[in-house]
């Protein structure tokens, strides 16, 4: 009996603190008064005076009539350090055609270094690995995951905005990787180049 009598007791004194604990007092602030002409209602509405307008009937460009704002790095290349003899460099091919060269080790050219890309020759960078698939490749090689840290390492990555791959080759890449990473390479030796002054 006495717990039935708590019980009421509890009961009653939540619904006090309950209704003592009420709504407070809000201000109300009222919205601009913003005038909207017949017109604009009827087409707000939908009145028979609006245009229909439809997604099909927007254009839409492709992205290759998109020229983004700055120049983007297009193509980069890095040969890796190993304990003995290898070349270190990094390549770096930004949309504008301008090349960015840096060697640290073992390579004739020490430094930082700059020249620049005809269009025609930066298409035929791209149509190169396009035309060897470079998008479908493994990112890394070998595929099993398994590096020797002695062996230096080629690091390739392409970004044409509607994709970008990179690729890490350590060894026992495909052929036609080995081969696009010589051509670029090869392609980047026969370019004049002009030290960076710092």
């Amino acid at each position: 009996m006495k717990y039935c009598f708590f019980r009421i007791g509890i009961f009653c004194l939540l619904i006090i603190l309950l209704a003592s604990c009420g709504r407070k007092n809000i201000p109300v602030t009222s919205a601009p008064n913003i005038s909207v002409s017949e017109e604009d209602l009827r087409a707000i509405e939908g009145g028979k005076d609006t245009e229909e307008v439809r997604a099909e009937d927007i254009p839409v460009p492709t992205i290759s009539e998109i020229e983004p704002i700055a120049p983007y790095l297009l193509l980069s290349l890095q040969k890796t350090d190993c304990p003995g003899i290898c070349p270190v460099f990094e390549l770096r091919l930004f949309s504008d055609g301008r090349v960015l060269y840096r060697g640290t080790k073992d390579v004739a050219m020490m430094g930082k270094f700059e020249s620049r890309l005809t269009n025609d020759q930066l298409t035929a960078i791209v149509g190169e690995a396009n035309r060897i698939g470079f998008f479908d490749l493994a990112r890394k090689y070998p595929i099993d995951g398994v590096m020797i840290r002695e062996l230096p390492t080629t690091i390739i990555s392409i970004n044409q905005l509607s994709k970008a791959h990179s690729v890490t080759d350590a060894f026992d890449s495909p052929k036609r990787l080995r081969s696009f990473e010589n051509y670029v390479i090869d392609f980047f030796d026969r370019l004049n180049w002009q030290r960076v002054v710092e």
